[in-house]
C-alpha cells in the first residue's frame, strides 16, 4: 500500500512539473491583425490652402486606432499619402512617433508636400488617397488601414526665392535672424554654409521678423528630423565647425556637411588639390587663396573637401567675378599672373567669386 502511494505522490510531482515548465515555455506568435481592425479618421475630406496664414492654420488631422500583434513589441505607424491613381506603389510617406496616433499638417506643409512631391495642380481640385501601415520591426507584418479619399486645392506658388532664418546661437541671439538658408526655386529644397560653434542651438523659421512658423528638432524621430509641434526641441550642431546646411520642408528633414577645405585648382598647379589651399575670413566670412595664374590653361574650379562631388564653377560666362555654381564650368579669367582670388559663400541666394 505504502508503495502504490510512492507511486501516486510520484506521479502527481511530475505532473506538476511537466504543467509548470509548459506554463514558462509558452511561446508567443504575433498575427497579423484582422481587417477592419485598424481605422483612419480625417478632420475633414475637403481642402482648399490658403497662402496667408499658411504656417499657423491647421488644412487637415488625422487619426487612427491602435493595434496589437499579439507580442509585447513596438508598432511603427507611417503615413502614405498618394495620388488617386497611384496605388501607393510610390507613396509619400513619413514616418510617426511611437505610440503616437494622430497627426496633422498646416496649409504651408501639405501645399509643399502637394505641388513639390505628390505633383498635384495648383488653384483646382484634386483627389489624393491616404492610409496609414503599420509593421513590427524592420518593416516586418505590414497591416493597413482603411483608405481615405480626399480633396485638395493647393495654392500656386510664387517663383521666386524663399528663406529659412535661423534664430539662436548661430546668429548671435534668438531675436536674430542674420543666418539663412535659401531656396532659390522655392520649392521647399532650403541651404546654405553656416558657421557654428560646438552645441550652437537654433532653430529654423520662414520669417524674420518672428511670426513665421518655427522649425524645431523631433523629441522622438531624432535630431534630423524637424517638428513644427508645440513639443518641438530647439536644433544643435554636435560639432563646430563651418558647415553646408539643408533643410527639406517637404521631408521634415535638416542635415549638415563638415567643410574641412576649400582648394584652387587648374592648369596653373596641375589640377592638385592641395597645393593652393583658400583659408576662412571669419569676419568677412569669405575665403581666399593666393595663386600664380600665368598659366591659366583651361581655366580654374574651386573645390570643397578633395572632392570633386563638390566643384565650384560657373554657368554665367563670367571671367574675373560673378556667380558660382555647383556642378558648373571652368572659370577662365583674364586676369593673370599672381592674384588673389575670393569666394562667398555668405549669402545663400546667390555664390560669387572675384579675381583681383
Amino acid at each position: 500500500m505504502k508503495k502504490k502511494i510512492l507511486h501516486l505522490s510520484a506521479l502527481i510531482v511530475s505532473l506538476i512539473f511537466i504543467s509548470s515548465c509548459s506554463d514558462n515555455d509558452l511561446k508567443y506568435t504575433a498575427t497579423v491583425p484582422a481587417a477592419g481592425e485598424f481605422k483612419l479618421t480625417s478632420s475633414v475630406d475637403s481642402m482648399t490652402l490658403h497662402e496667408t496664414g499658411a504656417g499657423a492654420h491647421t488644412a487637415i488631422a488625422f487619426q487612427w486606432d491602435s493595434i496589437v500583434y499579439k507580442v509585447s513589441t513596438p508598432v511603427t505607424y507611417t503615413i502614405q499619402i498618394d495620388t488617386l491613381n497611384g496605388n501607393f506603389t510610390s507613396p509619400l510617406e513619413e514616418e510617426i512617433a511611437t505610440n503616437k496616433y494622430e497627426i496633422s499638417y498646416s496649409d504651408s506643409i501639405l501645399n509643399k508636400k502637394s505641388l513639390n512631391l505628390l505633383k498635384l495642380k495648383p488653384d483646382v481640385q484634386n483627389l489624393i488617397q491616404v492610409r496609414i501601415k503599420a509593421n513590427l520591426a524592420f518593416g516586418n507584418m505590414p497591416a493597413y488601414s482603411n483608405i481615405k479619399t480626399l480633396k485638395i486645392t493647393p495654392y500656386s506658388v510664387r517663383k521666386i526665392a524663399a528663406y529659412l532664418y535661423m534664430p539662436g546661437d548661430v546668429s548671435g541671439g534668438w531675436s536674430n535672424y542674420t543666418t539663412m538658408l535659401c531656396s532659390k526655386e522655392n520649392d521647399g529644397k532650403y541651404e546654405g554654409y553656416v558657421q557654428a560653434a560646438e552645441w550652437a542651438n537654433f532653430k529654423f523659421t520662414d520669417k524674420s521678423d518672428g511670426s513665421g512658423t518655427f522649425y524645431g528638432s523631433s523629441a522622438t524621430l531624432g535630431l534630423s528630423a524637424l517638428d513644427a509641434s508645440a513639443t518641438q526641441w530647439n536644433i544643435w550642431f554636435d560639432a563646430g565647425g563651418y558647415f553646408l546646411v539643408k533643410a527639406d520642408l517637404n521631408m521634415m528633414t535638416w542635415s549638415k556637411k563638415a567643410i574641412t577645405s576649400f582648394c584652387i585648382t587648374g592648369d596653373f598647379n596641375s589640377w592638385s588639390l592641395t597645393a593652393n589651399p583658400m583659408t576662412y575670413d571669419a569676419v568677412n566670412k569669405v575665403w581666399t587663396a593666393t595663386c600664380d595664374l600665368s598659366n591659366i590653361g583651361y581655366g580654374i574650379q574651386i573645390i570643397a573637401n578633395g572632392d570633386w562631388t563638390y566643384k565650384y564653377g560657373i554657368n554665367d560666362g563670367s571671367k574675373n567675378s560673378g556667380e558660382l555654381t555647383l556642378g558648373g564650368a571652368n572659370v577662365v579669367p583674364t586676369l593673370t599672373g599672381s592674384r588673389i582670388v575670393t569666394m562667398d559663400l555668405s549669402h545663400p541666394e546667390k555664390y560669387t567669386y572675384s579675381i583681383k
